[in-house]
C-alpha cells in the first residue's frame, strides 16, 4: 500500500503542472475530489458498506475534509506559481511537522537523531531556496508559491491528525468517502465551470488521470493509517522528490514544450538531496522508535 502511494505522489506534481495548462487550480482540485467520491461511493454501495457516514458525519471528519481540500488547492497553486520540483522539495516540511504532531498528540518519541535530521533538513531547504530564488524570473511570485506550499504542508498535517483520530472507529475507505464529499463541496466556489467545456480530449484525459491518482493514492494511504504510526506514514513523502526531480530532469532533457524548464543547478540538487536526507533521518529515527 505504501509503495502505491509513494509512486503516485511522486508523479503527481508533474501531472498537476500539465493539467494547469488547461484548467485553474480550483477546477483541478474540485474534479479530483468529485471524481474520487463518485467512484468510491459506487464501490462501497455495491461491494461494501459505509456510505451511511454521509448522513451523520463526525465533526472531525468534516474538518479533515476541509483541510485536505485546502491542501489540494494550495499545493496546486504552489506548483502553478513555481514548478513540480520546487513543490516536491518544499512540501517536505510536512513529514517533519507530522512527526512533531505525533510527539505532542500521540505520545510518540523524538530523539537526538531526529533533531539532527531537522537541522540537516533546514540546511538543505536553505541551499535549495538560494538556488531557486537566484534563478526565479519573479522573486515575488516564487515567494508566493512557497507560501502556498507551506500552507499545503500545514493543513495536510491537520488532515492526517483527523484521519488518525477517527481510524479506530471508522474504516479507511468510509473516512475517505466523507473526506472526498466534504472537499468537493468546499471547493465548488473555486471551480471555473467554463474550463470544463474547453479542455478538449487531452484536458479531460489529464483530469481523469488526476482523479484516479487521488482515488488510488489516498485509498492506499487510508488503509495504512489504520495500523501504522504517523511517524512511519510520514516516510512516504520523503522519497517523492526523487521521483519528481528525476521525471522533470528527463522531460526537460527531452524538451517537452508543455513543461517549463526548471534550470536547477548543481547546488540546487545538492540542497534538495540534503533536505530529503534530513527528513529521512527524522522519520526513519521515529520509525525505529
Amino acid at each position: 500500500m505504501i509503495s502505491v502511494t509513494l509512486s503516485l505522489w511522486g508523479v503527481l506534481p508533474i501531472l498537476l503542472k500539465l493539467g494547469l495548462n488547461y484548467y485553474s487550480a480550483g477546477t483541478i482540485a474540485w474534479f479530483r475530489f468529485f471524481f474520487s467520491f463518485l467512484i468510491l461511493f459506487v464501490f462501497l454501495s455495491v461491494f461494501r458498506s459505509g456510505s451511511g457516514i454521509l448522513l451523520r458525519p463526525p465533526a472531525i471528519g468534516v474538518l479533515g475534509g476541509a483541510a485536505l481540500a485546502a491542501n489540494y488547492f494550495a499545493m496546486t497553486q504552489g506548483i502553478n506559481f513555481s514548478g513540480p520540483s520546487n513543490a516536491a522539495i518544499i512540501i517536505q516540511v510536512a513529514p517533519v511537522l507530522l512527526v512533531i504532531a505525533g510527539v505532542f498528540l500521540f505520545h510518540e518519541t523524538i530523539g537526538g537523531k531526529q533533531v539532527a535530521g531537522m537541522v540537516l533538513a533546514a540546511v538543505g531547504f536553505y541551499l535549495f531556496y538560494l538556488d531557486r530564488v537566484g534563478n526565479a524570473q519573479d522573486n515575488f511570485q516564487y515567494s508566493t508559491a512557497n507560501g502556498w506550499i507551506l500552507l499545503a504542508a500545514v493543513v495536510w498535517v491537520f488532515y492526517m491528525i483527523c484521519q488518525k483520530r477517527l481510524s479506530a472507529k471508522y474504516s479507511a475507505q468510509t473516512l475517505n468517502l466523507l473526506v472526498y464529499a466534504v472537499a468537493a463541496i468546499a471547493l465548488i466556489p473555486l471551480v471555473e465551470w467554463n474550463e470544463l467545456l474547453k479542455g478538449g480530449f487531452a484536458g479531460w484525459l489529464l483530469l481523469i488521470v488526476l482523479g484516479l491518482n487521488t482515488l488510488l493514492a489516498y485509498g492506499a494511504l487510508a488503509e495504512a493509517v489504520e495500523c501504522i504510526p504517523l511517524s512511519l506514514i510520514s516516510i512516504l513523502i520523503t522519497l517523492n522528490p526523487l521521483i519528481t526531480l528525476s521525471g522533470m530532469w528527463i522531460l526537460n532533457a527531452l524538451v517537452v514544450e508543455t513543461l517549463p524548464m526548471e534550470n536547477i543547478s548543481g547546488s540546487g540538487y545538492m540542497g534538495g538531496a540534503i533536505a530529503v536526507g534530513g527528513v529521512v533521518l527524522v522519520v526513519a529515527s521515529s520509525q525505529k522508535k
